[in-house]
């Protein structure tokens, strides 16, 4: 399921005090935002792109230089991998993929806790404008 956010003053405001109050620091625009929490050490970044209902789609990705990195390693390492299974070596590629696929699920794990923190800061930041 898609993690989205309604698009109304309410929200770019409570967005605007993430960045005010510390929280995180970026950039929000109409169209997109892109925020990075604060804490060392942090290689990762949420965006948000509005859709056409109206809502901004919450996606997590590497922030940059890491997320080229990521995206030009990933087809090398398949590659290399393809390669050696059809030499018959069998212990690297093993190796790779072991170890891509532990990238890939701490990746996913870690996207989850970041949205799941972003949104328990929006929301916190709502029920403090009732009180």
């Amino acid at each position: 399921m898609k993690q989205t956010i309604t698009k109304n003053n309410k929200n770019l405001e409570a967005l605007n005090k993430l960045v005010a109050n510390g929280f995180y620091r970026g950039e929000i625009g109409n169209e997109k935002f892109e925020l990075i929490r604060n804490y060392f050490p942090n290689n990762y970044r949420l965006i948000g792109v509005l859709n056409n209902e109206g809502n901004y789609d919450i996606k997590f990705d590497y922030k940059s230089p890491m997320n080229y990195t990521t995206k030009s390693l990933l087809p090398i390492g398949v590659i290399i991998i393809i390669i050696f299974f059809i030499k018959g070596i069998w212990l690297l590629p093993t190796v790779l993929l072991v170890f891509g696929l532990t990238i890939f699920v701490i990746f996913r794990i870690k996207g989850k806790k970041e949205i799941h923190l972003f949104t328990d800061k929006l929301l916190h930041f709502h029920k403090t404008e009732f009180e």
